[in-house]
């Protein structure tokens, strides 16, 4: 009898000896597949060779922490790749301007000439403003892209806001010797949104199709369905420069469209505004006519 307890004990205690130095093995291992994976951005998954309930979870929750690790590395690496593309094309756009004041300043200073005095004055004030409005762009995209910031959302008279903003481009249109073709439903329809970030939604896509279009403009607004839409288009000088899937990306300018009256933020920031009311934005491209089609739940 004692040497029968005796072989159960001897049996135990192996089977215990066994599993202790398995499970040493096993923290090893999961210990070296911790540092490889914690070491780079990689999809190695922490496995275990034993069953066990216990290390199973375990090596679940630290490829779970992994992932979790992994993703925040790329948002970081992302966001630091951003940061040096935005700080480049602001530093290119900035320049731009101020390389042109400077320029204009020195030809003030050493002209004689009232007139000419005159001409570069207004040459400066123009740049001046160009810069003013790069700047409060800049301003508007980064407020946008905080995930903090909210819109204060009321019932808008969408018509109203559409006429007023087109109204608004007369000079810009005359200037531009275009003649706008207008297809408007005046009759009165509302909307949840806010006034001043719609209106600086349509203005961009007026204003983009002013700077970057050539030829007559045509401008559609009215009931789509069950939605509102407003539509801007006309014909582009150079369509095979234009990215479709890259116009509502923030610093995007077709090569042969860059200007100093241009940012690059226009379209971003109105389609940030745009999903901030709840409404999207889309642009198409066929032959040389390009377009923007806003597009918004009518209230009803």
């Amino acid at each position: 009898m004692e040497i029968g307890i005796i072989v159960v004990l001897v049996i135990a205690l192996l089977t215990i000896t066994i599993k202790y130095i398995l499970y040493r093995r096993q923290i090893k291992s999961i210990c070296r597949q911790i540092q490889f994976v914690s070491e780079d951005i990689t999809n190695h998954r922490v496995r275990t060779d034993l069953t066990e309930k216990e290390l199973v979870e375990l090596a679940q929750l630290l490829n779970e922490m992994s992932d979790k690790h992994n993703k925040e590395s790329v948002e970081l690496i992302n966001k630091d790749r951003r940061l040096k593309e935005t700080l480049t094309s602001v530093s290119h756009d900035i320049r731009t301007p101020l390389t042109s004041l400077k320029g204009y300043f020195e030809l003030l200073m050493s002209e004689e000439d009232t007139d000419k005095k005159l001409q570069y004055a207004g040459v400066m004030n123009e740049r001046m403003d160009n810069l003013s409005d790069l700047l409060d762009e800049l301003f508007t995209y980064t407020k946008l892209k905080n995930q903090d910031y909210k819109l204060e959302l009321e019932e808008c008279d969408m018509t109203k806001l559409v006429l007023d903003t087109i109204f608004s481009f007369y000079e810009s249109f005359k200037q531009a010797k275009i003649e706008p073709k207008l297809d408007i439903d005046e009759k009165k329809h509302m909307v949840m949104a806010n006034d001043v970030a719609m209106k600086r939604v349509i203005s961009n896509i007026v204003k983009n199709a002013v700077v970057h279009g050539v030829g007559q403009l045509e401008i559609n607004y009215g009931v789509d369905g069950d939605k509102l839409s407003f539509i801007c288009k006309n014909k582009v000088a150079h369509p095979e420069d234009i990215d479709v899937t890259q116009i509502f990306d923030r610093f995007y300018k077709a090569d042969k469209a860059r200007s100093e009256k241009s940012t690059g933020l226009g379209l971003a920031i109105a389609k940030e505004f745009t999903e901030k009311m709840g409404g999207s934005i889309k642009a198409a491209l066929e032959g040389d006519v390009f377009a923007v089609k806003l597009i918004l739940d009518a209230k009803r």
